[in-house]
């Protein structure tokens, strides 16, 4: 099975320095920068993830100009975030996008809100009238735009948005259910970080507990998740099971990463 992933494409850049100075122009450290790493974010990560862990991927990305996050560093101290946040042109529903469904049986869109994914009511309806499962990682407050997906990936702050907060697991779990019943979307996995995952589906409640795991950096986990639940579905493999795995070695890990099919998938 071939995967097709679209949306909001970034560049993940890191800059270690060594700082032994103030500058003289303002009382801010000076960070000589000593090394350069460059990595796929967002649905670039999503993407590289698939293909790590075994399965084909296309990718239908915004023409736009790449959108890059610059993060500096000094002796393992985070010292600020620089944004190059390019608007993104929207992915048109065409002849491309046609042509790349012809050839994938599952579609995972990856939303940050960048512009990328302006069409995908458009995007998501033309993949399920082709009879493929529809995967989403949300952005935002307009949940009516993924009407029709087959799962969304909200983690708990999306899911507030989603539902409108709660004060207790019963309630959540409630609120999750209705949602589904009204909204065309056929589950929900929601990411909960050190409290694991659960799946919502209309018929059932499952939640997946976070495997034990030294806590590095928690950059990129979701997108590893969403890439491990494409792949276990693609393989016929239960994918709760395989998305929290993912996720947690992703959270062992400095800055966004890409986990292997070996270390997901074997052992």
């Amino acid at each position: 099975m071939k995967v097709l992933v679209c949306g909001d494409a970034m560049t993940d850049v890191y800059w270690e320095s060594t700082v032994s100075r103030i500058s003289p122009e303002g009382p801010v450290p000076v960070a000589a920068v000593q090394k350069t790493d460059k990595r796929g974010g967002a649905a670039a990560n999503v993407a590289n993830n698939i293909e790590a862990m075994g399965v084909p991927v296309e990718r239908i990305f915004s023409p736009s100009r790449r959108i890059e996050k610059v993060r500096v560093f000094t002796a393992g101290q985070h010292l600020i975030r620089v944004d190059f946040d390019f608007p993104q042109e929207p992915i048109p529903c065409d002849e491309t996008y046609e042509e790349a469904l012809s050839r994938c049986e599952l579609v995972v869109f990856v939303d940050y809100g960048k512009g990328a994914l302006a069409n995908i009511p458009a995007l998501i309806a033309r993949a399920k009238s082709a009879g493929r499962t529809v995967l989403v990682d949300p952005k935002g407050y307009d949940y009516a735009k993924y009407r029709g997906a087959t799962l969304i990936k909200p983690n708990r702050d999306e899911m507030k948005e989603l539902v409108g907060g709660w004060k207790t697991q019963d309630e959540l779990d409630f609120k999750a259910r209705q949602f589904l019943l009204s909204s065309q979307i056929d589950s929900i996995l929601l990411t909960q970080g050190a409290e694991g995952m659960t799946l919502y589906t209309r018929e059932e409640t499952v939640h997946q507990v976070a495997e034990a795991k030294a806590l590095v950096d928690v950059s990129g986990a979701g997108e590893a998740a969403l890439a491990a639940y494409a792949v276990a579905l693609a393989k016929g493999l239960p994918p709760l099971l395989f998305a929290s795995k993912a996720a947690a070695i992703a959270c062992s890990r400095f800055g966004t990463t890409t986990v292997t099919a070996a270390e997901v998938f074997s052992g």
